[in-house]
This record gives structure tokens, C-alpha cells and sequence, in this order.
């Protein structure tokens, strides 16, 4: 995962006041091709009691919605920065 973007969303996260943690993830999805390709990428997971990929697996809204607005701050802060994320 690149540095460059967790620090932008930790940036944002901290920004909102939001509780996060920065773990690793043996999760790679589409990012990981992305980051073997040298395209930046990090992921933002949002908690869920009974786990990712369970038919039960639910959320909290208000999860939900931190999640998009760390989203959405960090979007908007990488696509001002030009070109210090693409490298």
C-alpha cells in the first residue's frame, strides 16, 4: 500500500475526529493489482461484527458514513496534491 495515501486518509480520519486504527490486511482485492501496477492505493475498511463476506455481516450507518467522509476529504486532498502521489 503506498505510505503517501494512509497518510492522507489518517490526515482526514484525524481531521473528522473519527476512531480508526491502521492495521494490515492480508485483504488485497482489486488495490493490490492497482499497487503492483504503480498505481497508489490503501484501503479503508469499515467494522462489521460478524466479519466480511457472511451473509449476516452488517454495519452501523454511522460507520458507513465516517468511512465515505474520510473517502471523500482524502479524494479531494490527492487529486490537489498533482503529481507527489503518482510516484
Amino acid at each position: 500500500m503506498s505510505d503517501k495515501v494512509v497518510e492522507v486518509l489518517t490526515a482526514s480520519a484525524d481531521a473528522t475526529s473519527f476512531d480508526y486504527e491502521i492495521l494490515p490486511s492480508g485483504a488485497g482485492h482489486d488495490s493490490a493489482v492497482f499497487a503492483n501496477m504503480g498505481v497508489p492505493s490503501a484501503m479503508i475498511f469499515v467494522r462489521n461484527d460478524k466479519g466480511s463476506h457472511n451473509p449476516h455481516e452488517a454495519m452501523e450507518m454511522t460507520d458507513f458514513f465516517a468511512a465515505a467522509e474520510v473517502l471523500s476529504r482524502s479524494l479531494w486532498q490527492l487529486a490537489n496534491m498533482e503529481d507527489e502521489v503518482r510516484s
